[in-house]
Protein backbone atom coordinates (compact mmCIF):
# COMPACT_ATOMS: atom_id res chain seq x y z
CA UNK A 1 0.00 0.00 0.00
CA UNK A 2 1.42 3.76 -0.90
CA UNK A 3 1.16 5.97 2.16
CA UNK A 4 -1.41 6.27 4.17
CA UNK A 5 -4.32 9.30 3.20
CA UNK A 6 -3.59 11.38 6.12
CA UNK A 7 0.07 11.32 5.08
CA UNK A 8 -0.60 11.84 1.67
CA UNK A 9 -2.95 14.23 2.14
CA UNK A 10 -2.60 16.36 5.01
CA UNK A 11 -5.33 18.88 4.85
CA UNK A 12 -7.80 16.96 2.83
CA UNK A 13 -11.02 15.76 4.43
CA UNK A 14 -11.10 13.44 7.26
CA UNK A 15 -7.79 12.52 8.31
CA UNK A 16 -8.15 12.62 11.44
CA UNK A 17 -10.82 10.10 11.51
CA UNK A 18 -9.25 7.90 9.08
CA UNK A 19 -6.44 7.99 11.05
CA UNK A 20 -7.11 7.39 14.58
CA UNK A 21 -9.59 4.69 13.07
CA UNK A 22 -6.52 2.96 11.19
CA UNK A 23 -4.47 3.52 14.60
CA UNK A 24 -7.01 1.35 16.01
CA UNK A 25 -8.83 -0.73 14.25
CA UNK A 26 -6.91 -1.91 11.40
CA UNK A 27 -7.09 -5.75 10.85
CA UNK A 28 -3.41 -5.91 11.75
CA UNK A 29 -3.95 -3.76 15.37
CA UNK A 30 -4.70 -5.19 18.61
CA UNK A 31 -8.25 -7.48 18.85
CA UNK A 32 -8.68 -5.17 21.64
CA UNK A 33 -8.51 -1.96 19.48
CA UNK A 34 -12.20 -0.94 19.71
CA UNK A 35 -11.73 -1.24 23.54
CA UNK A 36 -9.01 0.98 23.34
CA UNK A 37 -10.86 3.12 20.97
CA UNK A 38 -13.90 3.46 23.70
CA UNK A 39 -11.38 4.44 26.39
CA UNK A 40 -9.73 6.78 23.90
CA UNK A 41 -13.19 8.23 22.96
CA UNK A 42 -14.15 9.91 26.46
CA UNK A 43 -11.06 11.92 26.11
CA UNK A 44 -11.58 15.48 25.31
CA UNK A 45 -8.25 16.40 23.85
CA UNK A 46 -7.79 17.93 20.57
CA UNK A 47 -7.58 15.24 18.06
CA UNK A 48 -10.46 13.28 19.69
CA UNK A 49 -12.86 16.62 19.22
CA UNK A 50 -11.74 16.51 15.58
CA UNK A 51 -12.11 12.88 15.03
CA UNK A 52 -15.61 12.98 16.90
CA UNK A 53 -16.69 16.46 14.66
CA UNK A 54 -15.08 14.39 11.18
CA UNK A 55 -17.46 11.23 12.48
CA UNK A 56 -20.35 13.56 12.49
CA UNK A 57 -20.16 14.84 9.29
CA UNK A 58 -19.06 11.55 7.84
CA UNK A 59 -22.89 10.28 9.30
CA UNK A 60 -24.73 13.43 7.99
CA UNK A 61 -22.87 13.00 4.30
CA UNK A 62 -21.11 9.45 4.15
CA UNK A 63 -20.73 10.92 -0.06
CA UNK A 64 -17.95 13.00 1.57
CA UNK A 65 -15.69 10.30 2.76
CA UNK A 66 -12.58 10.37 -0.14
CA UNK A 67 -12.97 7.58 -2.31
CA UNK A 68 -12.32 3.95 -0.60
CA UNK A 69 -9.87 5.34 1.52
CA UNK A 70 -11.42 4.42 5.29
CA UNK A 71 -12.22 0.74 4.41
CA UNK A 72 -9.00 0.51 2.64
CA UNK A 73 -7.61 1.29 6.15
CA UNK A 74 -9.74 -0.37 8.80
CA UNK A 75 -11.35 -2.93 6.19
CA UNK A 76 -14.70 -2.96 8.14
CA UNK A 77 -17.40 -5.94 7.02
CA UNK A 78 -20.76 -3.41 7.80
CA UNK A 79 -21.15 -3.08 3.38
CA UNK A 80 -20.87 0.28 3.33
CA UNK A 81 -19.06 3.33 4.51
CA UNK A 82 -22.85 4.76 5.95
CA UNK A 83 -23.29 1.48 8.21
CA UNK A 84 -19.71 1.69 9.34
CA UNK A 85 -19.63 5.14 10.22
CA UNK A 86 -23.08 5.00 12.22
CA UNK A 87 -22.04 1.50 14.12
CA UNK A 88 -18.40 3.35 15.30
CA UNK A 89 -20.78 5.84 16.45
CA UNK A 90 -23.03 3.25 18.45
CA UNK A 91 -20.12 1.63 19.60
CA UNK A 92 -18.11 4.46 20.77
CA UNK A 93 -20.45 7.42 21.93
CA UNK A 94 -24.29 5.11 22.16
CA UNK A 95 -27.11 7.22 21.92
CA UNK A 96 -25.18 10.21 22.88
CA UNK A 97 -27.10 12.22 19.31
CA UNK A 98 -25.13 12.47 16.09
CA UNK A 99 -26.58 15.70 15.48
CA UNK A 100 -25.98 18.88 18.26
CA UNK A 101 -28.78 20.98 18.97
CA UNK A 102 -26.88 24.00 17.96
CA UNK A 103 -26.11 22.64 14.39
CA UNK A 104 -28.19 22.44 11.39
Amino acid sequence: MSQPYWIRNPDGPFTTLIAVATAYLHPETDPDGLEALQERAADDDVEMRIFKDELRQAIRDPGLLPGNELFQHVAYEDGSDEKFVRRLWRDLYGDEPVILSDQP
